[in-house]
């Protein structure tokens, strides 16, 4: 999967809800960040700098595999004939 500038991605931010079973406590309903791609590494395509989306606060750098992010929408258009 190629990222690219434009793409919109989310994270999970926090968790709203847990499950406590066998003296173990699990996160279970997600709360997703939302956020633009506004810059992809050229070093490590996975490295990306995003604009999130919910809040006016500094941009971020997120790495696709220890950050967990996800695509959501790619800004690629294709061509179908």
């Amino acid at each position: 999967m190629d990222l690219s500038k434009g793409d919109l991605i989310r994270w999970i931010d926090d968790y709203d809800m847990y499950e406590a079973s066998e003296g173990e406590i699990q996160p279970i309903h997600p709360i997703y960040a939302y956020g633009i791609i506004m810059e992809v590494s050229k070093n490590d395509p996975k490295n990306v700098v995003v604009c999130r989306i919910e809040s006016n606060g500094p941009n971020l750098v997120l790495h696709m595999i220890h950050d967990g992010f996800e695509l959501v929408s790619s800004s690629k258009t294709t061509n179908s004939s």
